[in-house]
């Protein structure tokens, strides 16, 4: 009986692990290939306990099948393990050959020229009787085996870290299991006819898969736990109930032993009520179990949500690229339980194949970071986990061992790649699971991003900082530049204060003894000599007003500009500076009108400089005016100013640059086309001369069609009553005067 309980048990746990293997990965070379061979190490078990216990066939047919399912059981063992750990095919050249021999062995081993018939000893146990085919047979078992467990031991020198483990659990599971296998099945039946170990046959292939559920526990050669934790805790469970029901029934039944056989309605009534008691400790007993095999396989578990909304936090309270990292490298170490966690950050260098580690794995291993990064092997992959890298890659393996680095992720956005996340290992020993690379995939497309506008800020401030210095730079320039020019200003303006001073006395006298000649203090003078002498003294007049504008910008410049108010009649001023300009307008064919005022109030103004400024507007107003236009001058007044102003029809001035009119040297365009000779000064300071002395300028102007300048005062703060202005007579002696005295 006890043999086809170890039979159902190993053929039930075989199956089971590999196809819960199988299921985890169908596509995977070494999964399928796992699966099958615990498919043949099933049937091998199941012909090795029907070859004793014979049923259906002959006992000869049986053994024989033993021999046909040992064939195929060896074939999988080679090739499981020519591709274990990697998961690959890699002796693609070596299955062919391999798999036709083993069919061939397969068809050999059901003819008599492996085994002839079978003899009975004393006891009655069967006894094969050998031909010589069964040496193919031992060629083909002892090859396999032996191939396989040469590729394990050459894949094991090679490995390292984890991977080496695993390699020696399975080499000892296969090496003891079907050393075992072999001393029972062949050795003791071929050499000795002993068939007596047969039968225990199951319980020594538990070697082998013990091996393998030790490796899966411990090392995790398959991320299977979820399937054992839960088996186990319905197992003990299950176990736990069955045992409490048996020992209550078994001691209520010695304590209180009943007559008869058949039961009593009390004895139904306590066996149905121990049934319900113990069915309803069910759910607590399981609960119990669940928390502590979780406890033992999911001592790494974590709550992904939290992690991923913890690194959110760190990622939305940080712009600054080193902080932002240095947390996120801890926080993820911290709740994936890893020893370390870094990072590996391009774009932050002028070499662009170099990079700035940032986080705990670093420790002085700057080469073989970059190496790493720098590896063929991740130009196209998301990501490289080192328990899944081949043997054959001994460098980049061997540099992600020697960090101590479970996983490298690349941080990626849709327009380029930021750098890499570089992982260590488990702080339990455990590999990577499936969730824990979701998890980093999902944290490392977060941190790409986030690196991203990092970079970006970084930029942005490194520029700022830049354009900073350079302003400053250009600073120091300008100032250097603007004090030498403030020099240069200010020597221009000292060689024209002295040079137009120098001009203005010999002009001014020139003025004033044509002044005379014109009134007939030298005597009589032709009509002739009078229009000459006009002209002279026009000319001279344009020169002393420029002179005097040249005059008051350096005064202006020098702080010297100073309004000299005294009684004045603007009304006379105006007639006199329009009288002076009709012969102007008359040579530029222009009809010059002045509107004079009855009445006019004196109003305290500095005389020279307002004229000057009226002279400025009329003169501008001939200049600007076609010929056949109309140039109209009018003085009035109301109870609250004084408003003189000049209306042509003339050239007008462009929108666009009206606000730059009164601007010291501006001309424009159109006016400097029809005056070349004209300075730019005289608008400037006669809005100077206007606002100094309380007034107000008058502007209107519209392109084509013509311009109004004037200004205006407030009567009350200028207006003067009684007061005798003296006349024009008075006003030229005492220019003269004046022009005599320094300025």
């Amino acid at each position: 009986m006890y043999e086809i309980a170890v039979l159902i048990l190993s053929v039930l746990v075989n199956t089971v692990l590999g196809l819960s293997v199988y299921i985890k990965n169908p596509t995977r070379d070494l999964n399928r290939l796992f699966f099958l061979l615990t498919l043949s190490l099933s049937a091998w078990l199941i012909v090795t306990y029907f070859s004793i216990h014979p049923s259906i066939l002959s006992q000869l047919a049986w053994v024989r099948l033993v021999l046909s399912a040992a064939s195929v059981l060896c074939f999988f063992v080679l090739a499981s393990f020519a591709v274990f750990p990697e998961g690959e095919i890699k002796y693609l050249r070596f299955a062919r050959p391999a798999f036709y021999y083993m069919l061939f062995v397969v068809a050999l081993t059901q003819t008599p020229f492996v085994f002839k018939s079978l003899t009975y000893d004393s006891a009655g146990n069967a006894q094969p009787v050998v031909a010589p085919g069964i040496a193919i047979f031992m060629l083909l078992a002892l090859s396999y085996l032996g191939g396989a467990v040469f590729l394990l031991i050459r894949k094991y020198r090679h490995a390292r870290g984890r991977i080496k483990n695993q390699l020696r659990i399975v080499i000892f599971g296969v090496a003891a299991s079907f050393a075992a296998i072999l001393f029972a099945n062949l050795f003791l039946v071929s050499l000795f006819k002993n068939t007596s170990l047969i039968s225990f046959s199951p319980l020594l292939t538990l070697i082998l898969t013990g091996s393998m559920a030790y490796a899966i526990l411990k090392h995790k050669l398959f991320d299977l736990r979820l399937a054992i934790a839960r088996a186990m805790a319905y197992l003990l469970t299950f176990g736990l109930v069955v045992l409490i029901y048996a020992v209550i029934a078994y001691l209520i039944g010695e304590l209180f032993p009943f007559g008869s056989n058949s039961l009593s309605t009390g004895q139904r009534v306590f066996y149905v009520g121990l049934a319900v008691a113990t069915a309803v400790a069910f759910q607590p007993l399981k609960k119990f179990f669940d928390r502590n095999t979780n406890r033992i396989f999911y001592k790494d578990a974590y709550e992904p949500r939290y992690v991923i909304d913890k690194l959110n936090g760190i990622l939305v309270g940080n712009i600054q690229l080193e902080p932002m990292l240095v947390n996120s490298a801890k926080a993820v170490a911290d709740e994936i339980k890893l020893v370390g966690c870094g990072f590996a950050i391009k774009g932050r260098q002028k070499d662009p194949s170099q990079y700035d580690f940032l986080g705990s794995l670093k420790a002085g291993k700057e080469d073989t970071l970059t190496k790493l990064v720098n590896s063929p092997e991740l130009r196209h992959k998301n990501y490289l986990i080192t328990d899944e890298i081949s043997l054959a890659n001994t460098a980049i393996r061997n540099s992600l061992v020697e960090l101590d680095c479970a996983a490298i992720f690349k941080l990626t956005t849709h327009k380029t790649q930021v750098g890499y996340m570089i992982v260590g290992n488990k702080k339990s020993g455990n590999i990577l699971s499936d969730l824990d690379k979701n998890v980093l995939s999902i944290i490392s497309d977060e941190l790409a991003i986030a690196v991203e506008n990092a970079l970006r800020f970084e930029e942005i401030q490194q520029f700022n900082v830049t354009l900073q210095q350079k302003i400053e730079e250009s600073t120091r320039e300008l100032r250097r530049v603007n004090q030498r020019l403030r020099e240069l200003d200010k020597t221009k303006d000292e060689f024209i204060s002295m040079a137009s001073h120098q001009l203005r006395t010999p002009l001014t006298s020139v003025k004033g003894y044509l002044s005379m000649v014109l009134e007939g203090d030298t005597g009589k003078i032709t009509k002739t000599q009078k229009d000459y002498t006009q002209k002279a003294f026009d000319g001279a007049q344009k020169m002393v007003y420029l002179i005097a504008d040249m005059l008051n910008v350096s005064r202006l410049q020098t702080g010297k500009f100073v309004i000299e108010n005294k009684p004045t009649d603007l009304a006379q001023v105006v007639e006199g500076e329009v009288s002076q300009l009709e012969s102007t307008a008359a040579e530029h064919q222009i009809k010059l009108e002045y509107h004079k005022p009855d009445k006019f109030p004196v109003l305290n103004l500095d005389e020279t400089k307002i004229r000057q400024v009226v002279m400025n507007f009329v003169d501008n107003a001939i200049y600007y005016t076609p010929a056949g236009g109309s140039v109209t001058v009018e003085l009035d007044s109301s109870e609250s100013e004084a408003k003189f102003s000049v209306t042509d029809t003339g050239l007008g001035v462009p929108a666009s640059v009206q606000h730059h009119l009164f601007s010291k040297f501006y001309r424009a365009d159109n006016a400097r086309k029809v005056r070349p000779d004209g300075t730019g000064l005289g608008l400037f300071m006669a809005k100077k001369v206007i606002t100094a002395q309380g007034g107000a300028v008058i502007f209107r102007s519209t392109e084509g069609k013509g311009s109004t300048f004037g200004f205006s005062f407030p009567r009350a703060t200028t207006e003067i009553k009684d007061k005798k202005t003296p006349s024009d007579r008075e006003i030229r002696q005492q220019e003269v005067e004046k022009s005599k005295t320094p300025a």
